[in-house]
């Protein structure tokens, strides 16, 4: 039972990491970050791109560097349109942190 435990926690960390590493150089609309307390969602950033370099995730948007954080501790979630990902992360005082990025629509 421990080991299919940990098999299991090993192939959802393998699918997250393939998930955040495949949105490398897409275009976002806006991102915007998720107050824990009020639930309410700020904008702080318009029309940009995802990076991944060195195992960093970053969003960049008007030249500037408005998200960054390691690939190894960044939990990535698709929403239910598929128009976003939701990119949930504990910082240094041990507090949930909710960024959303809305990706930028292309018909195809």
């Amino acid at each position: 039972m421990l080991f299919q435990k940990k098999l299991k926690k090993k192939r959802e960390q393998k699918e997250n990491l393939y998930r955040l590493k495949k949105l490398h150089k897409r275009e976002v609309r806006y991102v915007t970050a998720r107050d824990p307390i009020t639930n309410i969602e700020k904008i702080i950033g318009k029309y940009g791109e995802i990076l991944i370099e060195n195992d960093f995730f970053s969003i960049n948007c008007n030249e500037k560097e408005i998200f960054k954080h390691e690939l190894t501790t960044l939990e990535g979630s698709e929403l239910m349109s598929l128009d976003g990902i939701i990119l949930s992360y504990y910082n240094s005082n041990n507090e949930y942190i909710e960024v959303i990025a809305y990706y930028k629509y292309y018909r195809k």
